[in-house]
């Protein structure tokens, strides 16, 4: 017994060793002139994370924050031997990831818009060498019937732009998922991150965020598409095109083109990342 109360002593007395040497160590590290022009400076370098846009079961995507690193900051100011603004070292502040709500614009402060074309039967290839020829990137939601019968095609427009699942009849069902992801991973060069609904409905988003994809709300444009394009258009849109009428659709793209817009994947659109610089 004797034995036990020594060696229960011997551990007490080391766990409050490393908590005062620790505790010792902080408190000369918070009086450091390098700590303090750190912590002097950390309010002005914040940038506060903004929020998703939510309404009911909808929402706009919001951006991460950044703040300062203080401890990787330290560090690196410590081994140089001076504080120096350059040294600084940034994180985001992450906003908490939704997958429960339907996803229905991006976020607003960049002049960037996602287009995205329903493809069920068939695809004008003028449309594709269109999009390759003026170097951007849009997004194919496409039929599980085609996935599977065009895998050397869905190769080649991958190239250009991101592939997505639009289900088997426009229906997510929980049976095929694994199968069409699959295929996409198999033959194209990114992930299958996203579902796409015209109308909502809620088992299909179930299904999907149970596949870890998130699912975006858009009315398709199947007419008028020049001039349904130019309403849509505005920071942040995701403009969903249901039809192959090459010429209104060279048209629109350069239409959003020529008012400064980018066209850009749904994953730079809809990304929370902020490149978090001094």
């Amino acid at each position: 017994m004797k034995k036990i109360f020594e060696m229960f002593g011997i551990l007490l007395f080391t766990g409050f060793s490393f908590f005062y040497t620790e505790k010792v160590s902080n408190i000369i590290k918070s009086k450091d002139p390098i700590m303090l022009k750190i912590n002097n400076i950390k309010d002005s370098n914040t940038k506060e994370v903004i929020k998703p846009v939510i309404n009911n079961d909808e929402y706009i995507t919001g951006l991460n924050g950044c703040e300062i690193d203080v401890k990787k900051s330290y560090e690196k100011m410590k081994n140089y031997g001076e504080f120096k603004n350059e040294l600084l070292v940034m994180k985001e502040v992450e906003n908490r990831e939704i997958k429960d709500k339907y996803i229905v614009g991006g976020n607003k402060l960049e002049k960037k818009v996602s287009f995205l074309f329903i493809i069920r039967d068939n695809i004008d290839e003028n449309i594709m060498n269109y999009i390759k020829n003026k170097n951007i990137k849009v997004n194919y939601f496409i039929d599980q019937d085609f996935l599977e019968n065009n895998t050397l095609l869905i190769k080649f427009m991958s190239k250009e732009s991101n592939i997505y699942y639009l289900g088997k009849d426009s229906k997510y069902i929980d049976r095929y998922m694994l199968f069409a992801n699959n295929l996409i991973q198999s033959n194209s060069s990114n992930m299958p991150n996203y579902c796409i609904l015209e109308d909502k409905n809620d088992e299909y988003l179930r299904v999907c965020s149970d596949y870890n994809m998130k699912t975006i709300k858009t009315d398709y444009i199947k007419n008028d598409i020049f001039d349904n394009v130019k309403k849509t258009l505005k920071n942040g849109a995701i403009i969903a095109i249901d039809s192959n009428d090459y010429e209104k659709i060279k048209l629109s793209l350069n239409y959003a083109l020529s008012r400064g817009y980018n066209i850009v994947s749904l994953d730079e659109l809809l990304s929370q990342n902020n490149k978090c610089k001094q």
